[in-house]
């Protein structure tokens, strides 16, 4: 029941009654503790996962529904890029919804959603992240925020994300990370309750570690790693941030 309700809600026709939805949930947790960067509201608490009223630190903006690591990202993109003052086509990676209401409201940004189905009203292209059906040097930024765990073929996809960028584009690339171990990945391990256990969720295929950043290069990003306690306690505490919230900002060189 759960599954096909889910499935009803990401149908590209409910957007209207999702926002709806949303914003009676935002009216709900109003309040001045918290506050969400990526739509400005600001709540008392934050919604814990799959719940309409329970209360999370960390958990999703009741309005627009971001999660932690979309609240980061928005913050660091606000701080280390121009992608709200300049002319800039932007790729989104499986898009959520929170970041792609938002961009596709901003008149610079020329906004791609890809998926590899037409999830949500906001996927404007169909196709398969490891052959993206873009021209190579058509894009100026790519964002891809915990995808590359569910793809075996994780390598391709990242220089799938170098060839449509522009040079001097960037990518800013998320997974779940440990920064106290290599990757460990095991194409054996296929059963989904097995993968749950070794790699965290069934749908992942591995479980990224110090490592990684090779891997981005590989591909000829130069990349840096901002890391999750770059931002300040007090700011992380006032946008509802974890402490694993780690950011690879990945450029092509001119």
């Amino acid at each position: 029941m759960k599954a096909v309700l889910l499935r009803y809600l990401r149908h590209p026709r409910l957007g209207a009654l999702k926002e709806a939805g949303f914003f009676i949930r935002g009216l709900l947790f109003l309040g001045r503790r918290y506050q969400c960067p990526c739509c400005g509201w600001t709540v008392r608490a934050f919604a814990a996962e799959r719940s309409i009223l329970r209360e999370s630190e960390t958990g999703y903006c009741p309005r627009c529904n971001a999660k932690a690591r979309h609240r980061r990202i928005w913050l660091f993109l606000k701080q280390n890029t121009e992608l709200f003052s300049k002319e800039v086509r932007l790729l989104e990676v499986a898009p959520w919804w929170a970041f792609a209401r938002r961009f596709r409201s901003i008149r610079n940004i020329c906004y791609v959603g890809l998926d590899l189905q037409r999830t949500g009203p906001h996927v404007t292209t169909l196709g398969d992240a490891i052959a993206l059906p873009l021209r190579a040097g058509s894009l100026d930024a790519a964002i891809c925020v915990h995808v590359l765990e569910h793809i075996e073929e994780d390598r391709q996809a990242i220089a799938e994300l170098y060839r449509v960028l522009k040079p001097g584009g960037w990518s800013i690339i998320t997974v779940p990370l440990q920064l106290d171990r290599p990757t460990h990945e095991d194409p054996d391990v296929r059963d989904p309750i097995e993968r749950a256990r070794v790699f965290g969720e069934p749908g992942h295929v591995r479980l990224y570690g110090t490592d990684f950043i090779d891997r981005i290069r590989e591909s000829g990003f130069d990349v840096t790693l901002d890391l999750a306690d770059c931002v300040s306690a007090d700011l992380r505490r006032r946008y509802g941030l974890r402490d694993d919230e780690n950011i690879f900002y990945c450029r092509k060189p001119l």
